[in-house]
């Protein structure tokens, strides 16, 4: 595993000429003394929430106190999701039975996330708070108490200021990781909530006190609503779904402040999914089937190298995750077969609400490989009990 990032490392050299994504530019106001902002549509830093505060935040922090900060980040950051990669093994173990050390090798070197792992953006983050959800869902359901609810409350909180989209995640988390506590459901899923309010209230006030509204998440809301939600839309998050967005925004848009922006722009997506409930209807379908496949001018983001090698990749391993999922359910050694399956269609459920982009997949495949390892391992041990190939060449 060392020597495959190594490899992408060297190959990749992010170090050399870092992608300014917003989150680099949140930290360096940050550093500033400029608070948390961003430029946007004057040349004046303006108070932001544009993306969730953890990952700015990390950044700040090993730009300010840790020698040679690019390096150290990229390091911490492999070294995190290979600790995250072991963790998803131990799930699959569980919820599959599927071969752990397999899962751990085929989910830490998955090439998407190998490659957001080496780059400066949040998405290996998200990847990582929703495996640590899930672990931490199962650690309650298998010995339930309250400091393990209070536990799984900051693990949903702590989520959710990593990925906007996590705050579902207690929908379907809570349910499942309080099944086997009837008698404390109401006590402790309250438990686990209020713990998870906590954690985001000072990111609630600051949003209510700096930007004047409660905001949750992220200020992107209205954005990734109406560029999937309105006259022409493909349902993809592309420049020219945003050509056509911006060519329909009034003269004044752009003046006024971030919360009322996405105000606007997610009410007019809504008043446009109320009138054309039919087209509405047709482009959500639209978007979870690019989900799960693919979209047309797939990769526009990406080199066109990388997208073939990726289609080619996911191609193979998409019948195989079903094929999995087909196989854990007939063994009654996984205790919860359907569990990371089911977690990333909750996500893509809710994913296509909006405009889609193929790095929402990137970030939720971690759950989906274990599915497809399981198919290759059964495979493999049919074909070697078949062949006698193991007896023939050990």
């Amino acid at each position: 595993m060392v020597a495959v990032y190594l490899a992408v490392f060297l190959y990749l050299r992010p170090d050399r000429e870092p992608t300014t994504w917003e989150p680099s530019e949140i930290a360096e106001h940050l550093l500033a003394g400029e608070g948390y902002s961003l430029h946007r549509f004057t040349g004046d830093p303006e108070p932001s929430a544009n993306q969730e505060p953890l990952y700015p935040l990390l950044l700040a922090a090993f730009f300010k106190w840790v020698p040679a900060p690019d390096i150290s980040l990229l390091l911490f950051q492999v070294l995190v999701w290979a600790c995250a990669s072991m963790v998803v093994a131990r799930l699959a173990r569980r919820s599959l039975h599927a071969p752990e050390c397999a899962t751990a090798l085929a989910v830490g070197l998955w090439p998407p996330l190998v490659v957001y792992v080496l780059s400066y953006h949040p998405l290996w983050l998200r990847a990582t708070a929703l495996v640590l959800t899930l672990a931490t869902a199962l650690r309650y359901r298998d010995k339930p108490g309250r400091w393990r609810a209070i536990e799984l409350g900051a693990m949903l909180g702590l989520a959710s200021l990593a990925r906007t989209t996590f705050l579902a995640l207690p929908v379907a988390i809570l349910p499942w990781a309080l099944r086997r506590g009837r008698p404390l459901f109401l006590s402790h899923g309250a438990l686990a909530l209020v713990t998870a309010a906590l954690v985001l209230s000072p990111w609630l006030l600051r949003n209510r006190i700096v930007l004047g509204a409660w905001i949750p998440g992220t200020t992107t809301s209205g954005y990734a609503l109406l560029i999937g939600n309105h006259p022409g839309a493909n349902g993809v998050m592309d420049d020219e779904a945003l050509g056509r967005m911006n060519a329909e925004l009034p003269a004044d848009f752009y003046s006024l402040p971030e919360a009322g922006r996405d105000r606007f722009l997610r009410n007019r997506a809504i008043t446009f999914l109320m009138e054309n409930p039919a087209t509405g209807a047709r482009l959500y379908l639209s978007k979870l089937f690019y989900l799960w496949t693919w979209r047309p001018g797939v990769g526009h983001e990406y080199s066109p190298g990388r997208t073939r090698a990726y289609l080619v990749l996911w191609s193979v391993t998409l019948p195989l995750i079903l094929l999995g999922w087909r196989l854990a359910r007939r063994r009654p050694e996984a205790e919860h077969p359907g569990l990371l399956l089911g977690v990333w269609t909750l996500l893509s459920l809710l994913y296509a609400v909006f405009a889609v982009n193929m790095r929402f997949r990137f970030e939720s495949e971690a759950l989906l490989v274990p599915y497809a390892v399981l198919a290759v391992s059964e495979g493999w041990n049919y074909l070697r009990e078949r062949t006698g190939f193991w007896r023939r060449y050990a």
